[in-house]
């Protein structure tokens, strides 16, 4: 995901549940916004599970942009190409890593939680091994959240995005992958933070696009990295959270989980990771 080129091919698994109802309405609103191909896949489903599957024309109906939800010109006239499936098996993780192999994708947008006992094939973490196994760009949004897309109208309140940082992977993916998101939804005065958990001298400095409206700071902070990044969120009330990640670096991350695993299972916002 970067500037040079948009995104055109949109991913979204569901499970069905409440939380991935949340994590359609991001897909959707994203994909009207890049004119992209929504492709939106339930594992595990029977035929019955078709009448639970998103309803994109009502969607778009209740957000004012159809008036007749059963006029393909209409809906045409949108520039969005929308694909469901059901597919078999009993591993969703694995299905999904199987069919973003055969058809790759620039986004890839999901519900995640990370605490036990809920219902769901999300209780498998099936978000964090994904995001190894699909080399795409990843918007999570947390499954007790209801991000920065309004349900009733498709209004973007998208205003505060952090921006962790180091010089290895290159700070410049962060930023593409922000601003990218930024020119899509033609956000107003987004304010953007960079945060280099260390000390000032050794903050990478990328460069940075220029808008009218759009504010960049700047800043650095001293101790460890998950809670340094998790308490700026809290600081700035951040409405996304956007990371660069290379997967996991070494043999602790491999017990652990990557850093931005571990900010993702923290989190209270959503959260953008690019994969290199």
């Amino acid at each position: 995901m970067s500037t040079e080129r948009t995104v055109k091919h949109i991913f979204h698994p569901t499970d069905l549940s409440a939380a991935s109802s949340t994590a359609f309405l991001h897909a959707l609103r994203l994909a009207l916004a890049s004119h992209a191909s929504l492709t939106i896949l339930h594992v595990g489903g029977d035929r019955e599970d078709w009448d639970e599957m998103p309803q994109v024309r009502r969607t778009l109906k209740k957000w004012g942009l159809l008036k007749d939800d059963m006029d393909p010109n209409e809906f045409l006239a949108l520039g969005l190409g929308v694909k469901k499936l059901l597919a078999h098996g009993s591993d969703p993780l694995q299905t999904c890593a199987d069919y973003l192999d055969k058809h790759p994708t620039d986004l890839v947008v999901l519900a995640t939680n990370q605490e036990a006992g809920n219902t769901g094939w999300m209780k498998r973490r099936v978000a964090e091994p994904l995001l190894r196994a699909s080399g795409a760009t990843t918007l999570f949004i947390p499954h007790d959240r209801a991000g920065f897309v309004e349900p009733s109208t498709g209004k973007v309140a998208l205003k505060r995005m952090l921006l962790p940082i180091s010089p290895d992977p290159d700070p410049l993916q962060a930023v593409r992958a922000a601003t990218l998101l930024a020119d899509h939804l033609t956000l107003e005065n987004p304010e953007f933070t960079l945060l280099f958990v260390g000390t000032q001298a050794d903050m990478p400095w990328p460069p940075l696009p220029e808008r009218n409206g759009w504010t960049w700071k700047r800043t650095s902070r001293e101790g460890e990295v998950v809670g340094t990044i998790l308490a700026m969120e809290k600081e700035i009330n951040a409405d996304l959270i956007v990371m660069a990640t290379k997967g996991h670096d070494g043999f602790l991350d491999a017990l652990r989980g990557s850093t931005t695993e571990r900010v993702l299972r923290g989190t209270h916002c959503p959260m953008l990771t690019g994969v290199i």
